[in-house]
């Protein structure tokens, strides 16, 4: 099975509609044109349905680079 960092970066290229050899974790709101608040939304959406967990509101706020996205999820798994 994919580790954390694969699975997001799928579902980030998915939802962004970009290539995944194009995110890293550094990719943020700033590097990808596509992550706009919509976006976003539909992203926070995609990664509670793949791991099946519900984020509070300061989550949703933090993750702001997919690396970001990562630690949370990290946390939030253990």
């Amino acid at each position: 099975m994919p580790d954390v960092t694969d699975r997001v970066r799928a579902i980030v290229a998915s939802v962004l509609r970009v290539p995944v050899d194009s995110i890293d974790a550094s990719s943020s709101p700033d590097t990808l044109g596509s992550w706009d608040s919509l976006n976003h939304m539909q992203l926070i959406l995609a990664l509670e349905e793949e791991f099946r967990l519900q984020f509070a509101v300061d989550d949703m706020d933090a993750m702001q680079s997919v690396g970001g996205i990562v630690a949370i999820l990290e946390d939030h798994t253990r």
